[in-house]
Formats: C-alpha cells, sequence, structure tokens
C-alpha cells in the first residue's frame, strides 16, 4: 500500500511540473510574441427613428500593449440608403488582454468624418459635463467623449463610460469615415500596478468659429434723414396666446390687435428664459443667459462687458431712456448701462409710465433721434385687476387663489392642489389684467402720436415671458420652458409704416432684437464675441432650416443649481426639454420634460421622447455643444466669477413681493 501511495504521489507531483512548465512555456511564447497579447474589438450600428440599431462594421484587431504607435484600423461605410434621413451611430467595444485578462484595458478610441460631394468634414462627439460633482437626476448629457493622446485631425476621442455615438442627417452621396484605435489606460497615466490613478483626462471641446469683430449695419441711403426713434415697450409676463391678434377668443386686446394690423406680427417668438431679469438681459444684449451671466435671483446683476442696446444706440448719437416698473430691470441690478436718464418706480401703473414718457418726450428736441425702453407690469402676479376690468372677465367661478401671491404658494407652484375652476379664475383675473395692459399700450401711443413720434419711429412691443395655467402642471412663471411660459408676443412698426399686417412664420427669438433694432438705425458696433441673433426684418429674414434657425432657453432660479432647465427648438420645430436640476422635481414637472413636435403638437402634451429616440439624442446632442460652447465662450468674454447684486432692503423686498425672491 506504501508503495502505491508513493506511485500515485509522484504521477501528481510529475504532472503538476508538467502544468508548470506549460505554462512557463506559454507565458515566454506570449513574451516572445506580444502581438497576440491585447485585442480591441469594435462594432459600429446604426439607427434610425422606425429601426433599431443595424451593424454595419465588425473588426477584431490584435496588437501589443507594450509597443507604439497602436495599430490604426479605418471604416469607410456608405451611407446612401440613409440620405436624407435622421440617424444615430453608435461606436462601441472593449480593449482588454487576450489571456489571464483582469477587465478592461483601455477603450476603442475614434476619430470621425463625413465626406459627400462638398468634400470632408470632421463629425464631433460632444457632451455637456456638470460642473457639480454629484448629480442625482439626469447627469452629463450628450456623448461625453475625452481627447485620446494620438496625433490626428481630427482628434481621436473615446468614451469611459458609454458608446461614443453621433445623431445628424445623412446628406446624399454620403459616407462615414472612421479612424480607430485602441486607447489604454496606461497611456493616460492612469494605472500603476492595476490602480486606476484619480487624474481626469481632458474634455473634448467642439471648435467654433471666430467672432465678428463688429456688427456692420447697411449704410442709410443718401437724404435719408436723421435715424428712426426707438421705442422698445415690453409688456411683463404677457402670453401670445392671449391675445386676440394671436388666435384668443376673448376681447383682451383691442388696441393691440389694431396695432398689430398696421405692423410686423411674428408668430412663433420665444423667450430665452421664463423670467423676467435674464429674459431682459438677453432682450438688451442680444445673448442667451449663460453667455450673459444673468441667472439666479438672489446674486446675479448684468455685468458692464455685453453691449447694451442703450449703450451701441447712446454712442451713435441717440438720446437713450428708460422707464421700468419691475426691479428685475432695476439700476441696481445692473440694467441702467447707457441712458441718459433712467427711472424705475416699483410696481407703478401704466399711467404713471405713460406720464414719465410724455414729460421726457416734452423735453426734447427733433433732431437728435431717441431710444426708450418702458418696461410695464401688469398682467404680473400678482394679479390685481380693477373691478370694472374684472367684470368683463369674471364667469362667476369660485376660486380657492385670489390672484394673490399668498394665495397660490398655498396650493403650490409645481404640481398645485387646485381645480378646473379655480384655474379658471385665476384665468379671468390675468385675462382682465392684460385688458389693463392694453389700454395701457394705447395710452403710450397717444403720447407717442402727441409727440409726433408715431409714424416714422421704429416701436416693438414684446413681452419677457407667458404664465403658466396648469398646462404643465404649474402656476406662474419661471419653473418650465413649455409654449405657456415661452411663446411672446412680438410685434414690430417699421419706420414709414413698411410691412404693414406682415405675419412672419418663422421661428424667431428674444436674442434676434438686438440686431433687427440696429440694422434699422443704421448703427454699426464693435463687438469681441458673437451674436446668436439675426436681422428679422421682413424681407431680409431668408429662413433655411439650419443650426441658425435653433432657438434655445434656460433657466435657473434660485442658487442651489448653476442651471435647472436647458431646451431647444431644432431647426425641424422639434423641441427638446431636460432636467438639469441636481434634485428630481426641484424645478420641473414630469410632464414638463421631453420631446414635443411643435408644428403637429403646439401645447406640447405628446412627449416623442421614448417613440422617436433618435430625433431625441439628435437634440440631446445639439443642446451639449451649445452649452459646451456657451461655457467656453463666457470664459473667453469674462473670465472670473460673475457680479454679484448688492440688494437694498426695499429692492428686495420688492422682488419678495413679485415672488422672485423667498422670504427669510
Amino acid at each position: 500500500m506504501a508503495i502505491g501511495g508513493n506511485s500515485n504521489g509522484g504521477r501528481r507531483r510529475r504532472l503538476v511540473a508538467f502544468v508548470v512548465a506549460l505554462a512557463l512555456v506559454v507565458a515566454l511564447v506570449l513574451w516572445l510574441r506580444p502581438w497576440a497579447e491585447s485585442v480591441m474589438r469594435v462594432s459600429i450600428t446604426i439607427s434610425t427613428d422606425d429601426q433599431g440599431p443595424t451593424e454595419v462594421y465588425r473588426k477584431q484587431v490584435f496588437f501589443s500593449s507594450r509597443r507604439t504607435p497602436r495599430p490604426v484600423v479605418t471604416a469607410d461605410i456608405d451611407l446612401s440608403r440613409w440620405a436624407g434621413r435622421l440617424i444615430r451611430f453608435d461606436v462601441q467595444g472593449e480593449v482588454e488582454r487576450r489571456i489571464l485578462a483582469e477587465g478592461a484595458l483601455g477603450y476603442p478610441g475614434c476619430s470621425a468624418a463625413l465626406a459627400d460631394a462638398a468634400g470632408s468634414r470632421p463629425i464631433e462627439f460632444v457632451g455637456y459635463k456638470s460642473d457639480h460633482e454629484t448629480r442625482f437626476h439626469i447627469g452629463d448629457i450628450g456623448c461625453l467623449a475625452y481627447v485620446a493622446p494620438v496625433e490626428a485631425d481630427p482628434p481621436f476621442v473615446f468614451a469611459t463610460q458609454e458608446n461614443l455615438w453621433h445623431a445628424m442627417r445623412v446628406p446624399e452621396g454620403a459616407r462615414l469615415l472612421l479612424s480607430l484605435t485602441p486607447v489604454l489606460d496606461s497611456d493616460l497615466g492612469w494605472v500603476v500596478l492595476h490602480t486606476r490613478l484619480s487624474a481626469r483626462p481632458e474634455v473634448f471641446v467642439p471648435r467654433q468659429d471666430s467672432p465678428p469683430a463688429s456688427l456692420i449695419a447697411p449704410p442709410r441711403p443718401d437724404g435719408a434723414g436723421r435715424p428712426p426713434d426707438v421705442f422698445v415697450y415690453l409688456i411683463d409676463a404677457l402670453r401670445a396666446d392671449h391675445l386676440g391678434c394671436y388666435g384668443y377668443d376673448r376681447e383682451t386686446s383691442p388696441e393691440i390687435d389694431a396695432f398689430a394690423a398696421s405692423a410686423a406680427r411674428y408668430e412663433q417668438a420665444q423667450t430665452s428664459a421664463s423670467w423676467t431679469r435674464p429674459a431682459v438681459a438677453t432682450l438688451l444684449t442680444g445673448l442667451y443667459p449663460s453667455l450673459h451671466g444673468v441667472m439666479h435671483s438672489q446674486t446675479d446683476k448684468l455685468d458692464e462687458w455685453p453691449v447694451l442696446l442703450s449703450e451701441a444706440l447712446h454712442d451713435a448719437g441717440y438720446s437713450t431712456w428708460s422707464l421700468t416698473t419691475n426691479g428685475n430691470s432695476s439700476e441696481a441690478l445692473g440694467f441702467d448701462q447707457g441712458y441718459d436718464g433712467f427711472t424705475f418706480s416699483a410696481r407703478d401703473a401704466a399711467e404713471w409710465v405713460n406720464g414719465g414718457v410724455e414729460r421726457i418726450l416734452s423735453g426734447l428736441g427733433s433732431d437728435r433721434p431717441v431710444f426708450m425702453y418702458v418696461h410695464t407690469l401688469e398682467p404680473h402676479l400678482p394679479y390685481t385687476p380693477k373691478p370694472e376690468s374684472f367684470r368683463r372677465f369674471d364667469r362667476g367661478l369660485n376660486g380657492a387663489c385670489d390672484g394673490s401671491l399668498e394665495s397660490i404658494d398655498r396650493v403650490g407652484r409645481l404640481n398645485p392642489e387646485v381645480t378646473e375652476e379655480d384655474v379658471g379664475y385665476l384665468m379671468d383675473l390675468y385675462d382682465a389684467e392684460v385688458f389693463e395692459a392694453d389700454r395701457g399700450f394705447a395710452g403710450f401711443l397717444d403720447v407717442l402720436r402727441r409727440a409726433g413720434r408715431l409714424e416714422n419711429s421704429l416701436i416693438v412691443l414684446v413681452s419677457d415671458h407667458g404664465e403658466s395655467f396648469l398646462e404643465h402642471a404649474t402656476l406662474g412663471h419661471g419653473h418650465n420652458l413649455n409654449q405657456e411660459e415661452m411663446r411672446v408676443p412680438l410685434i414690430i412698426r417699421f419706420p414709414a409704416r413698411e410691412f404693414d399686417g406682415v405675419s412672419v412664420n418663422e421661428q424667431v427669438s428674444l436674442v434676434d432684437v438686438f440686431p433687427t433694432v440696429l440694422r434699422q438705425a443704421g448703427v454699426s458696433v464693435e463687438l469681441s464675441y458673437a451674436l446668436p441673433g439675426r436681422d428679422i426684418t421682413p424681407g431680409s429674414l431668408q429662413f433655411v432650416p439650419s443650426a441658425a434657425s435653433r432657438l434655445y432657453a434656460e433657466v435657473s432660479k434660485w442658487e442651489q443649481n448653476p442651471l435647472d432647465l436647458v431646451g431647444v427648438i431644432d431647426e425641424d420645430g422639434y423641441k427638446r426639454v431636460f432636467d438639469m436640476s441636481e434634485i428630481s422635481g426641484f424645478m420641473a414637472t414630469e410632464s414638463s420634460i421631453g420631446l414635443w413636435d411643435t408644428g403637429a403638437d403646439p401645447s406640447e402634451q405628446n412627449d416623442l421622447a421614448t417613440s422617436l429616440p433618435v430625433r431625441a439624442a439628435y437634440d440631446e446632442q445639439i443642446v451639449a455643444r451649445w452649452l459646451v460652447l456657451q461655457r467656453e465662450s463666457r470664459n473667453a468674454a469674462a473670465p472670473g466669477a460673475p457680479p454679484r447684486a448688492a440688494m437694498s432692503d426695499e429692492l428686495r423686498r420688492e422682488l419678495q413681493a413679485l415672488g422672485y425672491l423667498r422670504a427669510p
């Protein structure tokens, strides 16, 4: 028995020795033939809204992680079967060791271009990464790509969390040209003894065209006389669809309707933010909020670096004046720049405004052109119409909210506990105030007529934002980016009554007012940054669906977040809104976030984010790219922290009374 046991033990030792020797031989072979050590596997798929991912390319590449340069393979993919369609292509795969693998070794890197009859142009994988470390809700958006340490143009990029992806509309005769190479953790200096270091790669930043050096206005023809007077009359919180000229069936606006009949009416005008301070800053600078920097109610004021409309016209010889009744556009918040005279009177009525306009104009000569910005408050919350005005619209409803801020805060502004009768009563109060705003505007026109400044002036009637009445489970404004808060009236009477009765159906924005006014005034201005807006004078507006026709909006009223909501209406009329808040439901309701076809569904009730996944990805990519470029432009134009508002106790109480600041 002992002899047999020793024999079995010897066989086991010999077997162990053989296995060890074999392993050493295999290791030696692998060491001597390092090209077999690692592998990159890549698959490319293409999706459309009506067809899931279709694989169009697959490749497996063996290489040595100890040799450089890394292998590069190319893919040339014919896109003709998708010509004219919106597609999303995904580059997915892994880089790992072939034998004795201990997880991923790195990532597939990709450099992409699109080629057609017009030539070859790079494709950019772009994502927006939040400034905050912790995100509890949506997280980063777009395709967050990092720059690989590989010399190439376009650059090689890679993704660490998901696939690289890009959405686009395919031109005729297009081909997708891709170069692919492994990017290893060791190339990035991330791994020491299998421990990932905390160093972060560089996030890819898309290229941006050089900004124009100036905004050039066409020269005024000989004998044209002095430039036209310019009046911008803003009615706060006025929804476009509560005016008769925009299709409302209640007689809220007879005077504005008559004015619109002798002016150009913009049917699809959008604001840039759903509350006053950032929206007015956009109107007067031609910049979106994340660039001009006015976002938060507690701290933000308008900086001195953007050129305001008042400053550009003042430098061109205009006499410049402002009268405002909303503290959000007061001098303490930076809105007094460029004026010869600036007056703020908290919550005064239109009669006070018109009296001030008349006093100013009566003291001015006719030889110098005038620019005047007028900001009236009705129909802003709280709703307190005159009894005789309310009787015109009172339907006898008994609502839980009486139009005061206290009553609305009691039921809540997000997902409020109200009935249809409650909302109907609030709407009656609101419409009564719209009627009073209409009468105030009529008085303003009478003042211009008596002063002899009506017929040959440029008169812009506009609002800063609309108002919600539970369309997306919110009340008031500043809590969503839906059409009830974003679509505003924009009616422009041009000098000599040119373009009377013209209806403009193209998408336009408050960012377009700045360049339009300067072109009409014949004023050129030097700028160190790009303007996103266009001259929207009827006849000069050549609307072609493109990147230039996209409209953006964003809102972040409270200081908890750098950004809460952001959205775009793309060139095809699809609207995408994202909740960027760190806390879910902080600024958004479930129905206010989604993807809508604003042409087929103007009330934004049918969320298409699930049924049109490629369109949703396309708009996500647009928003991500825009946010990145806004941040880059802001850092270039005004590096460092933005200025902080120094509010008096009086102004703070005033903004609390309007619902813009929370009471202590």
